[in-house]
């Protein structure tokens, strides 16, 4: 009863400790052991624990092992090292057994060889950059010719601009022909003035009126014919 009541109080004064030093920031370890820089405790200072003594059975048992386990590890290491050796030997012996002679015909070997694929790879680009050329001619001509194309029609409406010109300045009113231009007018009056009923009649002149005086000049399906003409003739 009483190391229970103890180890209640116990616990209890460290639950207040954690509690009160929390606020701190600091807590509290109780170490289940001695700390290891501690030195050995008095009573235990000159204290030799005794050796036990090993069954001889039990001591060549394990002696076999322990001289079994090493052996087999030193033939593991051996094989290993052997085994690196005989990898270096058979990578580095081509260059470790060749003479200066075979080293220069190995290397003039190599410089063969290096030629014949230089040669292959100019001849595969010299194919190529014809290729590229003939294309680039090609792509030119059809340029050079749609230009000229172009150019051909550009001189002949411009001829036919021209030659229509012409043909109007037949018309024009000069200084030379004024007074006889002025006489046709007078003597040729025209009137552009019209007008149309609800079925699309058109009745030329200003004082034409529709059932009245004058008739109809035109029904409405000519009316786009008349409109032309009178376009053509301003």
């Amino acid at each position: 009863m009483l190391r229970t009541t103890t180890g209640l109080l116990s616990r209890l004064s460290v639950n207040e400790s954690k509690t009160t030093s929390s606020a701190l920031g600091l807590e509290f370890v109780r170490w289940r052991r001695k700390p290891r820089w501690l030195p050995v405790a008095k009573s235990k200072l000159y204290r030799v624990p005794e050796r036990k003594e090993q069954n001889a059975d039990e001591r060549a048992e394990l002696m076999r092992l322990h001289n079994n386990y090493k052996l087999q590890m030193r033939s593991i290491r051996q094989y290993l090292r052997e085994e690196v050796l005989r990898l270096n030997v058979t990578t580095t012996a081509d260059h470790i057994v060749l003479t200066p002679e075979q080293e220069e015909a190995e290397f003039q070997r190599c410089m063969q060889e290096n030629e014949v694929w230089n040669q292959a790879i100019a001849a595969e680009r010299n194919a190529r950059l014809q290729k590229d050329r003939e294309r680039q001619a090609g792509e030119i001509r059809e340029r050079l010719d749609a230009a000229r194309l172009r150019e051909e029609e550009r001189l002949e409406r411009a001829e036919e601009i021209v030659r229509r010109e012409k043909e109007l300045a037949k018309t024009y009113v000069t200084r030379e022909n004024l007074d006889t231009a002025i006489e046709q007018a007078l003597a040729n009056p025209v009137d552009y003035n019209f007008s149309l009923d609800l079925k699309g009649n058109i009745y030329r002149g200003r004082t034409t009126l529709p059932g009245g005086k004058g008739t109809p000049a035109t029904s409405g399906a000519q009316e786009g014919e008349l409109q032309q003409a009178v376009e053509a003739r301003n």
